[in-house]
């Protein structure tokens, strides 16, 4: 008899369990989004993992970094505009680009800061671009994380 409440039980939790919809979650496509809501006023989020995927989850622009930063730009639009956030909100970026060594090449540099010219009105305070070896895929050149405040 216990046995049976116990099952009745835990069927009872696993229903409930999965009829349980998140209510504050944003859809955020192809990357991760962290809202931190500090008790001092002004809101943090982290936006991490961007890559250069459109909506239906193709890899945009392969062997272009530009057309792929341009992508993961949007992206990272996208997934502020879920969160009533601009890029104007944005206070660091950090560009990981693919390369074999521990610096990045100037011309890799030089596609970056163009396509942030055109997604920044002001630059952020902390901009930082770093070399991997290796990404999600071998025809992923770039990731994208950021720092926003409100």
């Amino acid at each position: 008899m216990i046995k049976l409440f116990f099952n009745a039980l835990i069927g009872i939790l696993l229903t409930a369990c999965s009829q349980a919809q998140p209510t504050d979650t944003p859809q955020v496509q192809h990357g991760y989004l962290y809202k931190v809501e500090p008790a001092i006023p002004g809101k943090e989020v982290y936006i991490c993992g961007q890559r250069p995927f459109n909506a239906a989850g193709e890899l945009v622009g392969p062997g272009n970094l530009g057309l792929q930063t341009q992508q993961v730009l949007e992206n990272v639009k996208a997934s502020l505009k879920t969160i009533n956030m601009t890029m104007l909100n944005v206070s660091q970026v950090t560009y990981f680009v693919r390369g074999d060594s521990t610096s990045v090449p100037t011309g890799s540099a030089q596609a970056l800061s163009s396509q942030a010219t055109s997604y920044f009105a002001k630059l952020p305070d902390i901009v930082e671009i770093k070399s991997v070896s290796k990404n999600v895929r071998d025809d992923v050149l770039v990731e994208i994380e950021v720092v926003a405040v409100k």
